[in-house]
């Protein structure tokens, strides 16, 4: 789009959470994504068609560069510098840096990612063993020989779950509700990639049919200890694992009800059972902060940010990027993300009057991003978006304001 920016990275080099020269780095050794190659990246940037259906960590990486260097992105970045504060000043916003520069930009996008503060619950009562949060979890050595019990069951808890399974003595979950687990291959295929090869169907009609065909591909996980879902499909962040349900079948991994409390060396559950553990590996999320904007100014709701279309706070020349959950790929959303926001700079610096009319869109339309599918009522589903409905919603802002069509911005 012709706009000049600057890019403030806090590390050397590109990366982001997957970047493992980042001490505060939440990947594991056997990480890897939990959306397939083909359904992942940039648009007209594919993933190379060697690569495993579910890239490694490694490779993750190592797309994130190659895609930053294509676009020469690097000679656009300061690395090594972390923006400490940026405040809202006549015609923009002033930006001081860990380096002690303080400058001024007309517009100001926060794409600071939303993986970085670890959620950390705490519960009456002392413990002697360990207790920690999944970010310092690396790999299953670290637990050799101890029990384990892993709380919360998310994409990261399972597999954290999977991987100690090889060297603890004893693996455990903790749940407080009950999950549809989804295989990472549906007839051969990846899931999302299964997903979308059928005829376009309403979202609640898809709900229909996948829940029955988990029901005859997975079965009843009752009868391994699993609470049965208090929710529909689709209504929760999705939880995909080919190896979960085979531990459980094999009784590596035993489902234990919610903490309740510690005693010495023993973990207290809500059934008013005991069970004695070494180690309690807590994969209970994150929280989000922008740590270099007055929070005062953001749209905070239970942690989380939702404001229209994810991107538009009602603060002058700011966007938000990356702060985001969905049911599929980050990556692919970003490319339109991004389109819009460019789109929203050029309006305010040459077209008054249509970023006006934009700003009045933004306060007067409702953009729905879930499809209609009623999101569980939990911090970490504020906001949440269906991908599908999501890039709908986008084209709608698109027409509305008369922009055309997306274009894919060419390699320089």
């Amino acid at each position: 789009m012709g706009i000049p920016y600057t890019l403030f990275e806090r590390n050397a080099d590109f990366g982001g959470l997957w970047n493992r020269d980042d001490p505060k780095t939440p990947v594991y050794d056997s990480a890897h994504l939990i959306s397939s190659r083909t359904m992942t990246g940039f648009e007209g940037y594919l993933m190379p068609d060697t690569w495993a259906d579910y890239p490694s960590g490694e490779h993750v990486l190592s797309y994130l560069r190659q895609f930053a260097q294509d676009y020469r992105i690097y000679e656009q970045t300061r690395f090594n510098e972390t923006v400490e504060k940026a405040e809202p000043v006549e015609g923009g916003w002033q930006l001081t840096t860990s380096t002690g520069s303080v400058e001024k930009f007309r517009w100001l996008i926060a794409a600071n990612g939303s993986n970085w503060l670890p959620m950390m619950p705490s519960w009456p009562g002392e413990f002697s063993g360990t207790v920690r949060h999944s970010s310092s979890f690396r790999n299953a050595t670290e637990v050799a020989g101890q029990r384990v019990l892993v709380v919360g069951l998310g994409n990261s808890g399972v597999d954290i779950a999977c991987d100690v399974t090889h060297t603890a003595a004893k693996v455990a979950v903790s749940l407080r509700r009950g999950y549809h687990v989804i295989p990472k291959h549906i007839l051969g295929k990846p899931a999302d990639v299964f997903a979308s090869s059928g005829p376009p169907l309403p979202i609640k009609m898809r709900q229909w049919i996948f829940t029955r065909l988990l029901r005859l591909l997975v079965g009843d996980l009752s009868r391994y200890g699993m609470p049965k879902p208090d929710h529909k499909l689709m209504e929760t962040h999705p939880l995909l694992s080919d190896q979960f349900v085979p531990h459980l079948r094999h009784d590596d991994i035993e489902i234990l009800p919610d903490i309740k409390g510690f005693d010495g060396d023993a973990v207290l559950f809500s059934d008013g059972s005991g069970r004695v553990f070494d180690q309690v590996i807590c994969a209970t999320g994150y929280d989000w902060e922008v740590p270099y904007i007055n929070p005062d100014l953001l749209p905070w709701s239970r942690g989380r940010l939702a404001p229209p279309l994810s991107i538009f706070p009602d603060v002058p020349n700011l966007f938000l990027l990356s702060f985001i959950e969905s049911n599929g790929s980050s990556f692919s959303l970003f490319n339109e993300m991004s389109w819009v926001i460019g789109r929203a700079i050029k309006s305010e610096a040459k077209a008054p009057l249509e970023y006006t009319k934009l700003r009045d869109i933004l306060k007067s339309t409702r953009f729905d991003v879930t499809g209609g599918l009623k999101m569980q009522d939990t911090d970490r589903h504020v906001g949440y978006m269906n991908n599908e409905t999501y890039r709908k919603a986008l084209v709608r802002l698109r027409k509305l304001m008369g922009w055309p069509v997306a274009e894919v911005a060419p390699k320089p």
